[in-house]
């Protein structure tokens, strides 16, 4: 038998037509977030790693379009209760050690991961998969990766494992979505649809935070260090509503009656800014205003009056309410203007990423390498993620030497290149997302830290897929 015949076989059976069907549907991302919630508020994260394992398994074998892994790639982020949190910030849990979990979440990504190798393997055997120059540039950047720290002192086996991971992620998601996503005239709305589900959960837990969470206002004033979700605190929050704020505006300019979803948008913006993080409130400013141009120049007649009118209303109402309740509004985010001025310590983690790369020009002194334990305490709670220099070019330079700082600009003028190789909606879209999250990355390093990796490299694969495909068509307003 040809190996290569049994995925259409699977793909054109009964039981794989209905699979396909519902991973295919908008029921998909909105029963993931139901079993997300759910499963988070319950402490039955080895439910939702299960869950999310299940469904790329059964995506990659059935699916011909991968368009819904991006469900994956998003909710992967908010898979951690508080209950079972490593992370100091919460109950500093053992849950994910335990022999009886750790084993269940070894099986579960091993049993995704042979089949996300066995399709990529599918892809290059019926030559579906095709190398392209962006793919080089993401195997050079991956290759400076490995490399991290090869020559300093203190070099340990933990750099590379770390390269690894990163690497795996970089080229292995690449390699699946690039050549797997289906680009029709609802692609754009579905991936849009997929972050506002993801929205949606993040606003319900933030509002619960805020209803429920003991000190976390005292005297008028937010203690942010409070607002800690299991998953993530309030950096890691904020970054995934930046993200998420472009897809209402996109649907607004593409949908009939698309000033509900400029509310939405308009909601998003200011919801942001109750996350505490100060990176993400440039990033919700920065998301917010290019996404306001894009919808006025990119609607006509009567709904970009309506839009035009919304945002003003928006922008009055807010200016009224700042004026009105003033020592209130400067009371309530007291802790995060204190520390606009000095940054939070983080100009001295990047002088002190500087002094690395001059010691260790080449590769850097390594993920692992360097004494900064003063200065990025680690959230994470987990030993695998090292402490980062809340800089991406900072973090290349230290880490991994210009090697890594060069690999990285190449890749980057290779995104910029395939996106005006190619402007239409959908693409500006796109554009707007990740610069708005290589925006935050600039005061962090979201894009290391695996599972934004995961979300940053499925939007250059799509990126990358769309670069020769024209513009859809609208669909038809009914």
């Amino acid at each position: 038998m040809n190996l290569t015949t049994i995925p259409e076989k699977i793909e054109n059976s009964q039981a794989g037509a209905s699979i396909r069907e519902f991973i295919s549907s908008k029921f998909f991302p909105v029963v993931t977030a139901m079993v997300i919630l759910i499963c988070y508020y319950l402490g039955w994260d080895v439910v939702n790693i299960w869950y999310l394992a299940v469904c790329a398994t059964a995506m990659f074998i059935t699916c011909r379009d991968l368009t819904p892994a991006m469900v994956i790639f998003l909710f992967i982020h908010v898979i951690i209760s508080y209950k079972n949190s490593p992370s100091p910030l919460g109950e500093q849990s053992d849950y994910f050690l335990r022999p009886e979990i750790l084993g269940q979440i070894i099986a579960a990504i091993a049993v995704a991961f042979i089949a996300l190798v066995a399709r990529v393997g599918y892809n290059i055997a019926t030559r579906a998969f095709k190398p392209s120059p962006m793919l080089f540039g993401l195997c050079a950047f991956s290759a400076a990766l490995l490399l991290n720290g090869v020559f300093a002192s203190n070099y340990t086996p933990l750099n590379l494992m770390y390269g690894i991971f990163l690497s795996a992620m970089f080229i292995g998601v690449f390699m699946l979505l690039s050549s797997n996503i289906a680009v029709t005239d609802e692609t754009f709305e579905k991936i849009a649809f997929y972050f506002i589900c993801l929205a949606a959960v993040l606003a319900l837990e933030l509002f619960i935070a805020y209803m429920t969470y003991d000190g976390l206002v005292v005297d008028g004033e937010v203690v942010r260090s409070k607002l800690f979700f299991g998953w993530g605190m309030y950096n890691n929050m904020g970054m995934l509503f930046c993200v998420c704020i472009p897809a209402p505006f996109y649907l607004a300019i593409r949908k009939k009656h698309g000033w509900i979803y400029t509310i939405v948008g308009i909601a998003l913006i200011v919801i942001t800014f109750f996350t505490m993080s100060r990176q993400s409130m440039i990033g919700a400013g920065v998301a917010g205003i290019a996404c306001i141009i894009w919808l006025i120049f990119s609607t006509k007649g009567i709904e970009r009056q309506i839009n035009i009118v919304l945002v003003a209303l928006a922008a009055v109402i807010l200016v009224s309410v700042i004026l009105g309740m003033w020592e209130q509004f400067i009371s309530y985010f007291n802790s995060v203007g204190d520390n606009f001025a000095t940054g939070n310590g983080r100009f001295a983690l990047w002088e002190r990423a500087y002094k690395y790369f001059l010691d260790y020009p080449l590769f850097g002194v390594g993920f692992f390498g360097g004494k900064i334990d003063d200065l990025d305490p680690g959230f994470a709670g987990l030993a695998i993620i090292p402490r980062m220099y809340h800089n991406t070019f900072m973090q290349l330079l230290g880490g991994c030497g210009i090697v890594g700082l060069v690999t990285y600009i190449i890749h980057r003028l290779q995104t910029i290149w395939s996106f005006i190789k190619n402007i239409t909606r959908e693409r500006i879209y796109l554009a707007i997302v990740l610069g708005v999250f290589l925006t935050v990355c600039l005061l962090d390093n979201h894009i290391f830290y695996l599972f934004p990796t995961l979300l940053y490299t499925a939007l250059i694969a799509l990126l990358h897929a769309t670069e020769n495909v024209k513009q859809p068509a609208a669909k038809i307003k009914r």
